[in-house]
């Protein structure tokens, strides 16, 4: 079998300008620049704060916890002494 003609296809068909749409050929508008902006929520302000918080020192609760416990946290001078700042904060 020997096969001759192709049956008339040649190829992509040429470009002719003439088809081509004038608004396809303007160049499309830029958008006139914008400045963007972010806002941060009060809580993401919290949470940020609460990254630079430092760590618990567990021991000197347990140690405080430990002397309310048994009732000795509780002196004359430590009474004294929270009245005294109290009465400077309300001046």
């Amino acid at each position: 079998m020997e096969i001759q003609n192709t049956g008339g296809i040649n190829g992509p068909d040429p470009i002719q300008p003439a088809r081509i749409s004038p608004r396809k050929l303007t160049p499309p508008s830029t958008p006139s620049p914008s400045a963007d902006s972010a806002e941060i929520s009060a809580p993401a302000r919290f949470l940020a704060l609460l990254r630079d918080v430092p760590p618990v020192r567990q021991e000197k609760v347990d140690a405080l916890r430990a002397l309310i416990a048994s009732g000795e946290y509780e002196t004359p001078q430590r009474i004294a002494g929270a009245v005294d700042r109290i009465l400077e904060e309300l001046g």
